[in-house]
């Protein structure tokens, strides 16, 4: 889904790419970290495009997460499963975490660079 969404909204296929990479770990982290395993979590994934580019925003009601917590070293220093918020922060333009109530919000943007010929 989130391939096709970014082939609609002008993305190359390299960049089609980095935005499922970066959408997956986010997933992931959410799986693991939000709801420790738990198959019951809901996330909700929104996809919100325009002549700008793409904004894909999760949704999860699990463990509140603090993204200052999280050092970020050099990726060939990483140990295995911790590559997520290198992956997300580098493929991405911008990524930006929220706590809203006891929902967990983050928004991945992906903005349009280039003409897909």
């Amino acid at each position: 889904m989130v391939q096709e969404i970014s082939r609609q909204s002008g993305f190359t296929d390299g960049e089609r790419s980095e935005i499922t990479i970066a959408v997956d770990e986010a997933l992931c982290n959410v799986i693991k970290h939000s709801y420790k395993g738990n198959p019951q979590g809901l996330i909700t994934l929104t996809c919100i495009c325009d002549d700008r580019g793409l904004e894909i925003v999760l949704r999860d009601q699990g463990e509140a997460f603090d993204p200052q917590c999280v050092e970020i070293g050099p990726p060939d220093e990483m140990r295995p499963g911790g590559r997520g918020m290198f992956l997300m922060r580098s493929t991405m333009d911008e990524v930006e975490f929220q706590r809203a109530g006891n929902t967990n919000l983050l928004k991945l943007r992906k903005h349009v660079k280039t003409a897909v010929r």
